[in-house]
């Protein structure tokens, strides 16, 4: 899945089966301890640990980081929205994005090529705050939105685990 500007060139990092095997282990968890990796992919400590550093300098690896799970922390609400745009100028495009990079109950935003322009997913306690955060994005931006549709999450099977 793309995830950058597709106008920047970026080079493009080799990598061979035991970096795969490496980010396989990392995708699942990412505080794997050298020792275990190092048996698994069959390379000294040392040598993982130098991928591992490798990987990142070379921006295979952006972040190790968490997935959280919004319903332990009260959000049982998960609504996929496909927002189509129209009649956009730079000044408000700059606002759309910029509110919704800011909004903690917006963890995923994405502009996409296609039927729809933006895909995001909001996250709210319950359906009236979900309305709420609906119909404040909606008026805040009714200028620019043209077709809205929305799904409402009914359970997570799999999240964030790539094969490599």
């Amino acid at each position: 899945m793309p995830y950058r500007d597709s106008t920047k060139q970026e080079k493009i990092s080799k990598i061979d089966d035991k970096d795969r095997k490496l980010l396989n282990i990392l995708s699942q968890n990412s505080r794997t301890k050298l020792t275990q990796m190092s048996r698994q992919v069959g390379l000294s400590v040392d040598g993982v640990k130098g991928r591992i550093k490798k990987l990142k300098e070379s921006g295979v690896i952006e972040r190790f980081s968490i997935i959280v799970n919004p319903v332990k922390l009260g959000f049982g609400i998960g609504s996929h929205i496909y927002i189509k745009l129209h009649n956009m100028t730079d000044e408000r495009m700059e606002e759309l994005i910029k509110s919704f990079k800011n909004n903690p109950r917006i963890p995923v935003f994405i502009s996409m090529l296609g039927d729809y322009d933006i895909y995001a997913v909001l996250e709210a306690r319950n359906t009236s705050e979900l309305r709420d955060m609906r119909n404040e994005i909606r008026k805040k931006f009714n200028d620019l939105i043209d077709d809205w549709k929305e799904v409402i999450v009914s359970e997570v099977y799999k999240l964030e685990e790539y094969k490599f």
